[in-house]
């Protein structure tokens, strides 16, 4: 007898099969539509009552189309948006940390709506220290067993999320919940599933660090030290994840619905009831092998038409354009949109410096006639801007850190360390600075590379205090910098990126910065 398990998560609202690059090209290997038939697909083959179908997070934001959704009437563009998840199929859901990103009320719609239900163990009434979305558990019978599903989220959700969007909810570690909750659960079912919209702080297999422990990603600690828990339903990294250890089978589905988590149980049950777990195995289905949903596609039609013309409205003018040809090179070698996003965010702050981050791979700059379309592209997060007060000495110690992410192979060429490139490309973790003018050595011990830091020709003084510019995610501990806290944030902006592009672009000529004011040797 088989049981089967289907995981999406991190779709992130890329629900039709284009990445929005080209309005005409719809035949991009990701979407929702696509594992919607992808689970179709594996209900046929196995039957419905054989297949438990679940989703971890983070699907309300990262699109086009969810960013063109949000800023309609709730009725009119969420309700059509929710209505394409619960056509997948769903049986049991959790939230990830992208969801907080419009607020509220915005998410609460979202749960109340849809069919599925939310399991959430971690995300409480900060009041009450109850669950504040969703169920405690789950318990669905696939296949003439009962399978228990808990759900959590990454607790790191409060170091990233402005105060107005979580406000009254509490969030603690995924872990000692479940440390808990698995006990109470195991007798009562026959397998034992957690929904984990979070990854892993060390390899799976080696149990090696990958990462700073700070709490984001509690995978390894919860599979090593939770043993009631038979499947493990991930997300967050964006990995491509399939394996079986420890007893435990293990997907994350990668990212935009490219793939889907797929788990066989093979088991027998006794003449008294009880199961026997025979083999586990697990494999990612790809998605781009499956035709889009129909379905979704009908429900979804005229939204993302909407989106389309939407994108395509002018946003402004440049005398020259902005590009950035490369988003490896450009973050290396310097490029004109990352001078202009510095002196956009130093022209809302008014702060000495400015840091960012090139936000996407794909990322190409800005032509002369500035799009909607380019904004979401090159910079698709809805983040917001900061100013943090920092002496000049902790300013140095970020931009040390940053260095860190560098070094030359063999050949003297300069690349990022395996680190941020792998088990999952982390390079929007990198910040650059502006306008001072910095150097950094490669050649030297990590920490200790900078052999010029000026602004304004002036070197910086350590017990001078700075103000910098700078996006909330990164002021509020993104990326593992050191140095920023929460106490050191003066303001943040109420806009977000799309909305500062679209005000600073239009607020009279711009000079676009050419000039490269660091370099890496």
């Amino acid at each position: 007898m088989k049981l089967v398990i289907l995981h999406s998560s991190d779709t992130h609202g890329f629900l039709m099969p284009t990445d929005y690059q080209n309005k005409d090209n719809y035949d991009a290997p990701i979407s929702l539509s696509r594992v919607s038939s992808v689970v179709k697909s594996e209900k046929e083959k196995y039957g419905a009552d054989n297949v438990l179908v679940t989703d971890s997070g983070d699907c309300l934001q990262g699109s086009p189309l969810a960013s063109y959704t949000q800023k309609l009437p709730e009725d009119e563009g969420l309700r059509k948006f929710t209505e394409a998840y619960n056509e997948v199929g769903y049986d049991a859901r959790a939230l990830g940390n992208h969801d907080f990103n419009y607020g509220l009320d915005y998410l609460s719609y979202y749960v109340d709506n849809n069919r599925a239900p939310f399991i959430n163990d971690n995300v409480l009434d900060a009041d009450t220290n109850v669950p504040f979305f969703g169920k405690e558990y789950t318990i669905v019978e696939k296949a003439g067993l009962k399978i228990g599903i808990m759900g959590i989220t990454t607790q790191y959700i409060s170091h990233w999320e402005s105060e107005d969007h979580i406000k009254g909810l509490k969030f603690v570690s995924g872990y000692e919940v479940l440390a808990k909750l698995a006990k109470k659960l195991r007798p009562q079912v026959d397998i034992l599933c957690a929904l984990y919209h979070g990854g892993f702080e060390s390899d799976p297999l080696t149990g090696k660090a990958t990462e700073p422990h700070t709490g984001e990603n509690e995978g390894y600690k919860i599979l090593t030290e939770i043993p009631e828990i038979d499947v493990f339903l991930t997300g967050h990294q964006h990995r491509r994840l399939n394996l079986v250890t420890r007893n435990t089978a293990i997907v994350q589905p990668g990212y935009r619905g490219e793939a889907v988590g797929k788990v066989i149980i093979d088991f027998d049950k006794d003449t008294n009831g009880k199961v026997k777990i025979n083999e586990m195995t697990t494999e990612l289905i790809d998605s781009k092998d499956y035709a889009p949903d129909p379905a979704i596609e009908k429900i979804i039609k005229s939204l993302d038409e909407e989106t389309q013309k939407w994108l395509d409205q002018p946003i402004a003018h440049l005398s020259e354009p902005a590009p950035i040809d490369d988003a490896i090179k450009g973050r290396i070698e310097g490029a004109p949109f990352i001078n202009l996003i510095q002196q956009m965010q130093l022209w809302f702050t008014g702060a000495d410096v400015s840091a960012t981050a090139i936000m996407s791979e794909s990322a190409h700059g800005f032509s002369k006639n500035v799009t909607m379309r380019e904004v979401l592209l090159n910079y698709p997060y809805a983040n917001q801007l900061c100013i943090v007060k920092l002496t000049g000495k902790e300013l140095k110690e970020i931009i040390e850190y940053s260095a860190g992410f560098l070094e030359k192979d063999k050949d003297g060429k300069i690349k990022f360390i395996d680190r941020w490139i792998t088990p999952k490309p982390m390079l929007y973790h990198f910040d650059l600075f502006y306008p001072v003018k910095y150097e950094a050595d490669l050649s030297r011990p990590v920490g200790h590379r900078l052999t010029k830091v000026t602004l304004n020709g002036k070197d910086l003084e350590d017990d001078k205090v700075y103000k910098l510019a700078v996006n909330n995610y990164r002021a509020l501990g993104g990326g593992f910098y050191p140095a920023y806290s929460m106490d050191k944030i003066e303001k943040i902006f109420d806009q977000d990126y799309v909305q500062m592009f679209s005000e600073y672009l239009t607020h009279g000529d711009i000079k676009v910065d050419t000039a490269k004011n660091y370099k890496f040797y």
